[in-house]
């Protein structure tokens, strides 16, 4: 696989993947300039790589944390960017504002690790065996993040939906 066929094939997926991560549609552009311009240089490597989307979004969440333990080192949720819910908006349809405003307050109240793997699972359709390699963690624990995660934002959802009623 060449750099223009991976780029097609999975840029716009990892895109969406670093807006969610980050709530920063520039941080996001940035960020993938710096992995693509990274790639360019394992070209001869490609070869070798049994699975390039796994290997691409390990790479991309990589650099996200890198990018994100010099920004905001004692920031654990992405509750204090102001931007974040824009930057949702900019990645997700929802069927209205509100609903895109409250997924996003809903999604940035949650532990890093677990909003991580539901944006992987339900947002970029990936598996608990593919989220396990980009995350270095077993699909056991892949899985468990994403229950936690999911009952957790469901609370949220129900608390926020019931509150505006």
């Amino acid at each position: 696989m060449n750099l223009e066929e991976l780029y097609d094939r999975y840029g716009e997926k990892l895109y969406h993947y670093l807006v969610l991560r980050l709530g920063s549609c520039q941080d996001a552009e940035d960020i993938l300039q710096e992995v693509f311009y990274r790639f360019s240089h394992y070209s001869m490597r490609w070869k070798w790589i049994k699975n390039p989307k796994a290997f691409a979004f390990r790479v991309v969440r990589n650099e996200a944390n890198r990018f994100l333990k010099r920004k905001i080192k004692q920031q654990k949720t992405m509750e204090l960017n102001p931007d974040y819910k824009n930057a949702i908006a900019s990645v997700i349809q929802g069927p209205d504002q509100e609903s895109e405003n409250l997924l996003a307050r809903s999604l940035s109240q949650l532990p890093d690790n677990q909003r991580e793997v539901i944006l992987l699972k339900v947002f970029e359709g990936m598996t608990f065996k593919e989220i396990a390699r980009i995350c270095r963690l077993s699909a056991n624990t892949a899985a468990s993040r994403y229950r936690y995660g999911l009952s957790k934002l469901r609370f949220f959802l129900e608390e926020k939906h019931g509150k505006g009623k």
